[in-house]
């Protein structure tokens, strides 16, 4: 099937997610304006509400609101990291924050609402879904129609991880590559020039300096390249049209040190890819930073879209095209713009 060229994200509207757990949809508002804060006094610890945000990045976000009501980035959960450049809408928690000082929070990019006390944290991964609503612009109008029905006909495709989870240039997995050779002084290098820190303050003991990172940051730069690894898998095993079906699942492998390679041609793919990456199962096992320790795991290779809807209409910003609106439902942790490259080259 050949791709045809497109613009994502030419506007911050043409990107919106919201996230679903529970039956519960986090909406994103048609305007973008804070309400009123109203919030009972409760016993229970945590706040819940949804987060709403355009044009600024998960972490960004987060931790603006923890300095607003100073607190740690920790004493904030959520379920997943959202795209920067979008309107996204999901639900966080906090733990015990002061009311009347969260109903002074004002930001151009962040809103919060929908509010409600719980027991529990939010925590990653705590999400069913996300719906997506896309807006793909400057098509050629024959391109428009062809692709559209190829479209409608896809029920199934790989579940790749997006380029988002490697960082620009793939610079989290070089600093994750760096983690798991127990490299430290490089992984503090690379993430020094990636955050633009100064020479003096991670000059010595580089394990203290990585210790000192929050939790998820580390998590991140690991995750990425087991994220990687399970990519070139999947890729290799289609490629040679594998049966990736596995008790019933369709699975590929999330590597780490308790990891039992496949039998057959798959688990002779799996050790070849971990050979490219200069890796080996035991790397995983991190003892020096002990919630770095990855066991490992399975994620669907292949994946399934819900409720999809295709619209084809005249494109106002780009005279004489057309624009595609696309709105579907993903299974948490699979990428839209994963789906979307099996049709789309972005320009």
């Amino acid at each position: 099937m050949e791709k045809i060229p497109a613009k994502l994200k030419y506007k911050t509207e043409d990107f919106i997610v919201e996230e679903i757990q529970d039956k519960w949809v986090c909406k994103a508002s048609k305007e973008f304006i804070q309400p009123l804060m109203k919030i009972e006094n409760s016993e229970k610890p945590f706040l819940w509400c949804e987060l709403e945000k355009k044009d600024i990045d998960h972490f960004t976000t987060i931790k603006t609101i923890a300095n607003h009501l100073n607190k740690n980035t920790q004493a904030i959960g959520y379920a997943g990291t959202k795209d920067k450049q979008a309107h996204t809408s999901q639900r966080i928690s906090i733990e015990s924050p002061d009311i009347e000082n969260l109903q002074t929070f004002q930001h151009p990019n962040i809103i919060l609402k929908n509010f409600k006390w719980n027991k529990r944290k939010i925590k990653m991964g705590y999400l069913d879904a996300n719906h997506f609503k896309i807006t793909l612009r400057d098509i050629d109008k024959k391109d428009a129609i062809k692709i559209s029905s190829q479209i409608r006909k896809k029920t199934f495709f790989p579940n790749y991880f997006g380029p988002q989870r490697f960082g620009i240039n793939e610079g989290n997995i070089k600093i994750g590559k760096a983690i798991l050779k127990r490299n430290f002084k490089k992984a503090i290098q690379s993430i020094r020039e990636d955050q633009n820190w100064q020479q003096n303050e991670t000059d010595r003991l580089p394990l203290s300096v990585l210790k000192c990172l929050p939790r998820k940051i580390l998590l991140m730069y690991v995750h990425s390249v087991q994220s990687k690894i399970f990519n070139d898998i999947v890729e290799q095993a289609l490629e040679e049209r594998l049966n990736l079906n596995q008790k019933g699942q369709q699975s590929g492998m999330l590597v780490g040190y308790k990891t039992r390679l496949s039998q057959g041609r798959l688990g002779e793919i799996e050790q070849e890819v971990l050979d490219k990456h200069n890796l080996e199962l035991e790397d995983f096992d991190i003892q020096e930073i002990p919630f770095l320790r990855i066991k490992g795991s399975f994620r669907k290779a292949i994946t399934s879209i819900e409720d999809l809807k295709v619209e084809t209409l005249e494109d106002e910003e780009f005279e004489g095209t057309k624009k595609i609106i696309l709105e579907f439902t993903l299974p948490s942790g699979t990428y839209a713009t994963t789906f979307l490259e099996n049709f789309f080259i972005f320009n």
